[in-house]
């Protein structure tokens, strides 16, 4: 089969590869699609290092069954799937409770040693599949895992109906918790970012206000939206020390502060504990959830959530470093893009 591999830092090479093998209990996807996620970029030119080269990344993926291990119920060859890529033990303590995104005996999909989705094949768990509703199409499927996990936060802390919302950032994240938001029934949500195409994007998927920290002072601005109260749920999805703080002082007292984003090991954080303190504030750290897979599907298959006009750019395999190139250099207003097999 064809994969993109990557082989050392800042270097990956299309070439041909042995398709995996099935096993009992996985089976076999043919990916359609597969979403260019920004930790794998960052993997690529050595910015991060939780798996090492010579690898196939990608974890955002969408495929069809092409192959089912012994013992696998309930699906069936040509199934249009989605995938959860965190592999549990299934024995520990987090696994048992539904946590798998906590197990530190598993792994993940597109890290070694679990191929990833940057190939024509991929071998995948079956109780990690989630089938797709007719009406998400591939390419919307690829990238739904970057924003299932803002999505677990928000369950797990949601919006209550008429509640004012601070989200700082206007990536795939920033994006996707403005329309949870919305769809959780906030009031209002402020957006703070630099103005671009993003932050015109994020106004067509439900941000009220757009701040532009370089032009305005946030604090000033938010209180300004919120009678001088500050914001009930206060949202970093930018990831840098100084949007950490700014989430905090834009919080109202008792507001719950949902911390997305993180922040570069060079960037220091000067955590405002004795304001978290007196505000008596509840901050929360948001990452990986399998709970809000469904839901997630389930909203965009009503037409709730856009995945769509996150998906601004289509690359072909042979053509994914020029996409990692674009990406890196912000070409083309690329919000989310995919890796087209079809």
């Amino acid at each position: 089969m064809k994969a993109a591999v990557w082989t050392d830092i800042g270097k990956v090479e299309v070439r041909e590869v042995e398709k995996p093998k099935i096993q009992p209990g996985w089976v076999i996807l043919k990916i359609t699609a597969a979403g260019l996620c920004a930790t794998d970029i960052h993997h690529i030119f050595g910015k991060i290092s939780l798996t090492k080269p010579p690898h196939i990344l990608g974890h955002e993926m969408a495929g069809v069954i092409e192959e089912i291990g012994e013992g696998v119920e309930g699906w069936q060859i040509g199934d249009r799937c989605t995938v959860d890529t965190m592999i549990g033990c299934k024995t520990c303590k987090y696994c048992k409770e539904g946590n798998s995104e906590f197990c530190s005996n598993g792994g993940e999909i597109g890290y070694a040693p679990y191929n990833g989705a940057y190939s024509e094949y991929v071998a995948v768990p079956a109780p990690n599949l989630h089938k797709l509703p007719d009406n998400v199409s591939d390419e919307e499927a690829a990238i739904i895992e970057s924003c299932v996990c803002p999505a677990g936060s928000m369950l797990a802390h949601p919006v209550k109906p008429g509640e004012i919302v601070l989200v700082q950032g206007a990536g795939p994240a920033g994006l996707a918790y403005i329309q949870l938001a919305k769809i959780q029934g906030a009031k209002k949500v402020i957006l703070s970012c630099r103005k671009s195409y993003r932050s015109e994007l994020a106004m067509t998927l439900g941000a009220d206000v757009h701040i532009d920290p370089t032009k305005e002072d946030v604090y000033q601005r938010v209180l300004e939206e919120t009678d001088g109260y500050g914001v009930d749920v206060s949202i970093d999805a930018a990831g840098f020390g100084e949007t950490v703080k700014t989430a905090v002082k834009c919080a109202c007292a008792g507001a719950r502060v949902i911390l997305y984003g993180i922040p570069a090991d060079d960037d220091k954080v000067d955590f405002p504990v004795t304001e978290i303190i007196i505000k008596q504030l509840s901050i929360f750290g948001a990452c990986s959830s399998p709970k809000s897979w469904e839901p997630m599907l389930k909203w965009t298959s009503e037409g709730k959530f856009n995945l769509k006009a996150m998906v601004s750019a289509e690359y072909k395999l042979d053509d994914i470093m020029q996409a990692i190139d674009d990406i890196e250099n912000r070409r083309n207003n690329i919000v989310k893009a995919v890796i087209s097999f079809k």
